[in-house]
């Protein structure tokens, strides 16, 4: 029997059968990223590919994968791809040649539960001890953690284990300090969280890891104007997109490289 449109779990056990292949094909990275997904097929009626000789009928389905907010921006285009190789091969067996695609779509978060006393809740964390650390994550929630510390996405937790790496294998005279999300207060510029700053050597190096929604013309226009306060106060900005996480050889290698230009430069 073909597979139902609303059958929720005979489509998590599709979705399951998905993250095993991806095992298989030792693709970690895809693995973790299904594993906190939820699967949808829906219908196109041709409103979302209407272009002549796609392929697309008003029969035609896309699979949509649903995936927690704060996560979407590591679904890379060659992510996406290799999802969506694996779970085409899983639809096809269970006789559905008619989904044609994959689409990231984000999760309807939950509305936060909250307590009949609220307010005094409130009133109690704003006395509490404060930390500029993750502020808005730590607030929220449910976000990634190590060593004690609040992370926006796992693409990030990628990139701090990487440092910390390079931290441990520092000579004692070349030691450095990692600060994830740190609250700063720049002129004219509000309250900023970078996603990381690093000091050594009496310098210190502001590095951001950019999702996709990084490229639009109107993010990198801010994306720009936030380096220029940071260049402001003498601290040089590297960006790094979500896709290199995916070659965790090759970003140790440019993040080493980066921290010695702008840390500990040759005289």
């Amino acid at each position: 029997m073909p597979l139902e449109d609303d059958a929720e779990d005979d489509l998590d056990r599709v979705l399951g059968q998905t993250h095993h292949l991806l095992g298989e094909a030792g693709d970690e990275l895809a693995q973790q990223l299904v594993l906190q997904a939820k699967l949808s097929l829906r219908r196109d009626g041709g409103y979302f590919h209407p272009y002549p000789g796609d392929n697309w009928t008003d029969a035609s389905y896309e699979a949509v994968l649903h995936v927690p907010r704060r996560s979407e921006d590591e679904y890379t285009q060659e992510l996406i791809k290799r999802i969506w190789a694996e779970l085409e091969r899983v639809l096809k067996r269970h006789e559905r040649q008619d989904v044609l695609s994959m689409v990231i779509e984000p999760m309807l978060e939950p509305l936060p539960s909250v307590a009949p006393d609220w307010r005094n809740n409130a009133l109690q964390e704003i006395t509490a001890p404060a930390t500029n650390q993750a502020r808005r994550e730590r607030a929220d929630g449910g976000y990634p953690t190590r060593d004690g510390l609040t992370f926006t996405s796992r693409a990030e937790v990628v990139v701090y284990e990487l440092l910390v790496d390079i931290q441990r294998k520092c000579p004692p005279e070349k030691a450095l300090a990692i600060l994830p999300l740190p609250g700063a207060k720049l002129r004219d510029a509000g309250v900023r969280s970078p996603d990381f700053v690093v000091i050594g050597n009496g310098r210190a190096l502001v590095i951001e890891v950019d999702g996709p929604h990084h490229y639009g013309a109107t993010r990198k226009a801010d994306d720009a104007d936030r380096d220029r306060h940071w260049d402001r106060c003498g601290v040089r900005t590297i960006r790094i997109g979500t896709h290199h996480v995916d070659h965790p050889e090759a970003l140790h290698s440019l993040l080493q490289e980066e921290l010695r230009r702008w840390l500990f430069p040759v005289r």
